[in-house]
């Protein structure tokens, strides 16, 4: 990837779901020792050259092992990815899925190799695994925001992350990235409130001996930025690219079209207050996560019966790489990184 106009390359940060090794909750809610894999070993092809099941070249292995761990490191840092952006799941205290870091990348040798990040996804966790299409979602873990909650967040996070060397850091802040943003600015009390706090979370910050925070929030709307930047945000990203069409598609999405989708996005969150940093999406297929006996195509779009991105060969891919590289270098804001 080209260097940017501040003179270096904007690094590559890969978000990281970690959902590939078994954790209490799971067992609870699907069943002794269910993972994401058990969706991909039981997909089904929906038409002609739709290639499920998968078959991992590693096998369904367990990324909460530090020796997998490891072999994900120097996989990733082999091939010029910089950071992993860790999902990851808090609710009122309640966690789950954080052994992926916690035991496998942390605990991995390597682990100097890579640095990491959060980001909070701080969305209700509902059962959208397999799930009957125009049923109610059971909601796992409700997420709700509080003043006193948003301080036991920092401190777990400095206790489990912020001191540790490579952890990822913007501009000398400690990069943390907020999914659902605007839901977290207006439960806390708003963007003056939500400043307040975060002001009095730097002053903490600094007798540990850390430096100050470096707020992010997702989002595709480029008219909640100014929100985020009133509550002390620090930039913006956006989780995925995932359709070229206003209203969902329930069959196809070429991904030509989901290319000029990414550079629309990008266009438009460049002119915004806040730096952006450019998203790249891979790809899109969520039918592991599809009732095998529902037939394609899905007639009512809903999440996960919704469209597919097809002819997303490596070559389009690279040409979005070389895109995004392209934005980030013409970007004045000069964003610090790309987002896969």
């Amino acid at each position: 990837m080209s260097t940017s106009n501040s003179g270096r390359r904007p690094e590559v940060v890969a978000i990281y779901y970690p959902h590939w090794h078994n954790y209490d909750h799971s067992s609870s809610w699907k069943g002794e020792g269910w993972t994401e894999w058990e969706g991909l070993k039981a997909a089904v092809p929906r038409f002609p050259g739709h290639h499920h099941p998968l078959k991992p070249t590693w096998g369904c292995f367990d990324e909460s092992d530090p020796e997998w761990a490891a072999k994900e490191i120097d996989l990733a840092a082999d091939h010029g990815i910089d950071v992993f952006m860790y999902d990851w799941y808090w609710y009122s205290g309640v966690r789950n899925m954080q052994e992926a870091l916690e035991q496998g990348f942390l605990g991995a040798p390597n682990r100097g190799r890579m640095r990491f990040c959060l980001m909070w996804a701080n969305h209700d966790r509902t059962d959208q695994f397999c799930p009957e299409p125009g049923a109610r979602r059971n909601v796992w873990l409700p997420s709700r925001h509080s003043p006193r909650d948003i301080n036991r967040v920092v401190d777990y996070c400095i206790e489990h992350y912020f001191r540790e060397p490579n952890y990822w850091r913007v501009d000398g802040g400690l990069y943390f990235n907020i999914y659902q943003p605007v839901r977290f600015i207006t439960e806390i009390g708003g963007p003056e409130a939500t400043r307040g706090i975060f002001q009095a979370i730097d002053s903490r910050l600094e007798k540990e001996g850390l430096p100050p925070m470096h707020w992010a929030g997702m989002t595709k709307c480029p008219n909640e930025v100014h929100v985020l930047k009133d509550a002390g945000f620090k930039s913006t990203s956006r989780y995925n690219v995932n359709s070229a069409k206003p209203t969902r598609a329930i069959d196809f999405e070429d991904y030509e079209g989901v290319i000029e989708a990414h550079k629309e996005h990008w266009e438009r969150m460049v002119a915004t207050d806040l730096v952006n940093i450019p998203i790249i999406t891979m790809g899109y297929d969520p039918t592991p996560r599809c009732r095998q006996d529902v037939p394609w195509p899905f007639t009512t779009p809903e999440y996960p019966y919704v469209s597919i991105i097809t002819e997303n060969t490596p070559e389009r891919f690279k040409q979005l790489c070389q895109d995004a590289a392209d934005s980030a270098n013409s970007d004045p804001k000069s964003p610090p990184a790309v987002l896969i």
